[in-house]
């Protein structure tokens, strides 16, 4: 299921001269429970898939989903044309089976990151996924709503159980795949998605590090 919301909730900051950097981790949280900061529309069932998990010293977000789809959200508002890049780490661990993005019945991912653009009643979504059938590169509209654009950012199992990290653009991708090439929109939140219950199978994944940087931050 896809369904796009935000909360309020910045979990922490840092500026650095000119460059700024906003920064959403789990160091703070308790191990074995849901992100204090984070929020979602369903907040009754929302432990039954995310809780904090440690490993060598690093607390990051795990995500196990057992024939369910439930979104995890953050809010906080910034312009794209000061501070374009997104970047975070992922790990993927258990693939949903019979998965195709382009079909509701298959929409079903691992990992997935959204920034979201907009509010109530229709938000603006990119999506970017792992998705373990379409090849690497892949750009669709969600089969859910044309608002949301989904892209490929890794493909396949081969590296299932590594940490990756990735950094995109998005004052590029949202130029590219909304069509206006002189747009300058603000984002207002972040999104995490691991589910299955579009395949009724089980999908299991890891979160880290998500970060809104400006040009040239590290």
């Amino acid at each position: 299921m896809e369904f796009l919301f935000v909360f309020l909730s910045l979990f922490w900051a840092e500026s650095l001269g000119a460059q700024t950097l906003i920064r959403f981790h789990f160091e703070f949280d308790e191990v074995g429970k849901v992100p204090s900061a984070w929020a979602s529309r369903d907040p009754q069932n929302m432990a039954r898939v995310y809780s904090v998990q440690e490993e060598g010293g690093n607390k990051f977000l795990h995500a196990d989903a057992r024939a369910i789809g439930i979104q995890i959200g953050i809010e906080k508002k910034w312009e794209l044309k000061s501070f374009p890049i997104l970047s975070w780490r992922w790990r993927p661990w258990v693939f949903p089976e019979g998965t195709d993005e382009r079909k509701k019945s298959g929409n079903d991912n691992v990992l997935s990151v959204y920034v979201v653009f907009g509010g109530w009643p229709i938000p603006q979504g990119i999506k970017y996924v792992w998705s373990d059938t379409l090849p690497a590169g892949s750009v669709l509209d969600s089969p859910h709503s044309s608002r949301t654009k989904i892209v490929v950012l890794r493909s396949g199992r081969a590296l299932r159980g590594e940490w990756l990290a990735e950094e995109r653009d998005v004052l590029a991708d949202y130029r590219k795949l909304f069509g206006d090439s002189h747009a300058a929109p603000v984002a207002s939140g972040i999104l995490l998605l691991t589910d299955s219950d579009s395949t009724q199978t089980r999908s299991a994944g890891d979160y880290d590090d998500i970060s809104v940087l400006s040009p040239g931050s590290n």
